[in-house]
């Protein structure tokens, strides 16, 4: 085989990971500086390659400002190779969403300096979504290189995805993107012997001939010798090898294989579909992550939802009525959030300082996408009809459709806190009216019929009136808590209701027919659609009535030891499992009586063992509660239990994990949501005789919703930030482990049962303990049958961001503040699909470059489906985007709707001007 041998000199940058990102600066600012002086001096280093990141370029010039003409003149000229990704994410930690805004985000900076590395090179997660291939051709990428989660021996492969987009994949060899590392660095002998055993070995992986030597490892710059290696292993080989680059590579494969030596057909090269997450014989796949940290998960659910689902609708809908568009913000917000996706970072795999600065960003990110939200919220609600004298008018929105009941709170102003202040009210952003009595004394719609609400709490809190013009002006309030029937809330239209303050409330209005108010006991709480039973072993039973079954032993709690580390869970030799049988101290009480939202609290010590033994074969002896408070509400016409688990951790090395039964007799396979798609996966993975790198695991990623069962019954559980989930085997049959904890005290360690030797340095960290205080969310609820993929990702729309709710007291009196145009009485944008709710919305946002909307949809279902688009306003020209917005062909406006066909699990991008 007459070989092409590419030689790529990199780096491997983990921006943050045993070391924080200020210490790896400093290495960063020193290799750049080398790398630059090395292009501009030494004609025989021709390329080096950035790790497909473009963040290391902002690390770099925020030190080195000084820099930035001569790095910009070697990425435009091609021998500086950066992007096309901002960081290396993680991929099953994060949004579909994020990677789309990842990927678009490291274009738009390596293009802004010269121009983008033409290669899907991704070395490093732990794992591969399935619709990975569509994502990369959605930026043009038609390659995709990559080492875990695979374990196919041969260098080349397609690699296809569900809506049957293919890639080139070039899969690394055993030991990653490092093969070549070692040859520059011991001399011209070793780098002949050893430099023919590497090509001899990587010619009997390829089918092409085109081989790829990886001249770099994490955190290192290229050794002088490197410019020595093309022509000794052109000498010693007989082949072609020169220092290249991975788009090069990339066009030799395809070369070849297509037309090899420029005649015959085309090589055949196998093709493998969707998810890659097994390959442990190959490579570690270190699946301990999903569980590592769960806190940095928890906030980064929160943070992509809060963005996705909230802030992005809500000031895009706000700018469609005139507004001013914080788009400035939001960029830094999504930005902030992008530097925490690193996987050594959303993984939780690194030294606790890295993750106490992960924290911060989490934390900032939130406070600007929170900003923005309230301030388009409070836009809207300035064009709400003022209401009677005496009421406030409020607006509840979502960018999903739901109904039944929903929570929200409400602030009533009724004294100025600053006595003697004089202010003029039409210089203050919202109306400021003052309610003598400011009790909610009932409900209404706007069309006047009255609203069956039920008051969940209220406190007297300090609130803010804020003025462009003057200091802000303190207010009391009365913060009420209130939860309300609405049978059906149409996605992106505000549904407007009327408060009514008073001191007496009225009669509350009966529930719709059909409707069981919800009604609590002692120990039990029923709605005539389910009833959940304390029990006296610490758990709950569901009784479905719909179907007449029982779930038994819901809500346990299981804890296991692990003497793991960050990456791999690993039991102790003597496993003890504690289960809510040890529960200490267990007590329940009603705290919501109903007709509306009733909740049980349940609350308990679990007197877990402190930590493990010193020779960690098992867990030492001692106590060290865990106290926990357990709240599980149930809500008039719905058959889901909401589930509110707050403890406090004083234990180390254990694994804490909450249980659901199925109800079923036996479970072959679970089905969870994943990047733009919800996949269906085995249950349990065969174990091999012999354990080469690290253990199969059954736990599944799981991004908010898993679903387990029988073509008869089973459950459906949503969760917010707890990415690992299992069915194991209980008494009353498979059920449905969830992951609350796993608390480990190194980043590393090399006497794990579960995989063989280091995955990092073996450095402590005590963080990874997760001591302290934790709060989690999570949802369940029965079935029969299967539910559809859409009807799973509907809820979790709404369980994830549920519906936004806003009050005013009317109008504000400032021209400059409020433009004019009223709310519609219609959605702001609407999607219908054919089948029914097919097309699940992913992003609905103003276009980054022009004046205009972008709805992003995904298909859901294994057909095709019809898609009809329209908004409030006339649509005046549409377009197909590709995932950077920019425009691929025009789509025709009839009647001012859209319409567009959407293949089995197509992602698409449309692009609204409106009139």
């Amino acid at each position: 085989m007459n070989l092409d041998i590419h030689i790529i000199s990199h780096t491997h940058w983990d921006r943050e990971w045993y070391l924080t990102r200020e210490q790896y600066r400093l290495r960063l600012v020193g290799l750049i500086d080398r790398v630059l002086d090395r292009l501009e001096t030494d004609a025989r280093f021709t390329h080096f390659h950035l790790d497909g990141q473009t963040i290391v370029i902002e690390d770099y010039l925020e030190a080195r400002p000084d820099q930035e003409t001569r790095l910009r003149r070697h990425i435009a000229s091609g021998r500086l190779l950066a992007g096309p990704w901002y960081v290396m994410p993680d991929m099953h930690h994060v949004s579909g969403e994020s990677l789309v805004r990842n990927l678009a985000l490291g274009h738009k900076i390596a293009e802004s300096f010269g121009g983008v590395m033409r290669a899907g090179y991704m070395p490093d997660p732990f794992g591969h979504v399935a619709q990975m291939p569509q994502i990369l051709r959605g930026f043009g990428l038609d390659s995709a290189i990559l080492w875990r989660g695979f374990g196919g021996e041969r260098a080349e492969y397609i690699w296809r995805a569900p809506d049957g987009s293919e890639v080139l994949l070039l899969h690394l060899p055993p030991e990653g993107y490092c093969n070549a590392l070692w040859l520059p660095l011991r001399g011209a002998d070793h780098m002949r012997a050893q430099g023919l055993a590497l090509v001899e070995r990587e010619a009997a992986r390829s089918r092409s001939g085109a081989l790829l030597m990886m001249v770099g490892v994490d955190h290192v710059e290229p050794h002088s010798r490197l410019r020595d290696l093309p022509a000794v292993l052109s000498e010693t080989t007989g082949a072609q090898a020169r220092i290249s680059t991975l788009p090069a590579y990339v066009a030799a494969v395809r070369k070849r294989i297509e037309r090899p030596g420029g005649e015959g057909k085309p090589t055949p090269l196998e093709c493998i579909h969707g998810e890659l997450r097994a390959g442990e014989e190959y490579c570690n796949l270190l699946p301990g992550v999903l569980s590592a940290r769960t806190y940095l998960k928890r906030e980064n659910v929160r943070t992509q939802s809060l963005l996705e689902r909230v802030a992005e609708p809500l000031t895009a809908l706000a700018w469609m009525l005139g507004e001013e568009h914080p788009s400035g913000i939001l960029n830094y917000a999504w930005r902030t959030l992008l530097q925490n996706h690193p996987h050594d970072s959303i993984c939780g795999c690194s030294v606790d300082e890295v993750h106490d600065e992960n924290m911060t960003r989490f934390a900032r990110a939130q406070q600007a996408a929170e900003a923005v939200t309230v301030q388009a919220l409070q836009w809207l609600a300035r064009r709400a009809d003022a209401p009677p004298k005496g009421s406030m008018a409020a607006l509840v929105i979502s960018a999903a459709a739901c109904g039944g009941v929903v929570e929200g709170q409400v602030d009533v102003p009724f004294e100025i806190a600053e006595p003697g202040r004089r202010f003029d009210r039409s210089l203050f952003e919202t109306r400021i009216d003052l309610f003598k009595e400011p009790g909610l004394v009932s409900v209404r719609e706007a069309s006047g019929s009255a609203v069956p609400f039920q008051i969940l709490g209220s406190e007297d809190v300090l609130i803010l009136a804020m003025s462009r013009y003057e200091p802000p002006l303190a207010l009391q309030a009365r913060r009420l808590r209130v939860a309300m029937f609405l049978p059906q809330i149409a996605a992106l239209m505000p549904t407007r209701l009327e408060l009514v303050m008073g001191d007496a409330p009225e009669s509350p209005p009966a529930l719709p027919s059909g409707i069981t108010p919800v009604m609590a006991g002692e120990s039990w709480i029923d709605n005539g659609i389910i009833r959940l039973e304390a029990r006296t072993d610490g758990a709950f039973d569901l009784v479905d009535h719909r179907h007449n079954r029982r779930y038994a032993a819901a809500l346990a709690m299981t804890d296991e030891g692990d003497v793991g580390d960050e990456y791999n869970f690993s039991p102790p030799a003597a496993q003890r499992v504690m289960t809510n049988t040890d529960a200490l101290h267990w007590r329940v009480d009603t705290v919501d009586p109903g007709p509306l939202v009733a909740s049980m609290e349940a609350t308990f010590d679990f007197p877990l063992p402190p930590r493990a033994h010193a020779d960690r074969r098992s867990r030492g002896p001692g106590e060290a509660p865990l106290s926990v408070r357990l709240k599980v509400s149930v809500t008039a016409g719905s058959p889901r239990v909401s589930v509110r688990v707050s403890l406090t951790n004083r234990a180390e090395d254990h694994r804490l994990r909450l249980v659901f039964p199925t109800g079923a007799s036996r479970v072959e396979t679970t089905r969870a949501d994943a990047a733009f798609a919800v996949l269906e996966r085995s249950a349990r993975r065969d174990q091999p005789e012999v354990t080469l790198h690290e253990l199969p695991v059954n736990a599944v990623p799981v991004h908010s919703v898993i679903d387990a069962g029988d073509a008869t019954a089973g459950v459906s559980v949503w969760t917010e930030g707890l990415n690992e989930c299992e069915v194991v085997d209980t008494a009353g049959g498979p059920a449905i482990a969830v992951t609350l904890l796993r608390c480990v005290g190194f980043l590393s360690r090399d006497d794990l049962s579960t995989r063989r030797g280091h995955a990092g340095p073996g450095l402590p960290t005590p963080g990874a303990q997760c001591p302290g205080r934790h709060e989690f969310r999570l949802a369940f609820e029965p079935r029969s049958a299967p539910p559809a993929a859409e009807s799973l990702l509907a809820t979790s729309a709404s369980f994830l961001a549920p519906p936004r709710f806003v009050g005013s007291a009317g109008p504000v009196g400032v021209a400059d503040v409020s433009k004019p145009g009223a709310l519609p009485n219609r959605p702001f944008v609407s999607l219908v699909s054919e089948p029914p709710d097919a097309a699940v919305l992913s992003a609905l946002k103003k276009c980054d470059a022009r004046e205009s909307l972008v709805v992003r949809v995904f298909n859901a279902r294994p057909e095709s489906a019809a898609l009809r688009l329209s908004t409030c306003r006339p649509v005046r020209e549409a377009y197909r985007l590709d995932l950077r917005e920019a425009r691929k062909d025009p789509l025709q406006v009839k009647d001012a709707v859209v319409q567009l066909n959407l293949r089995e699990a197509a992602i698409e991008t449309i692009e609204l001007v409106l009139a």
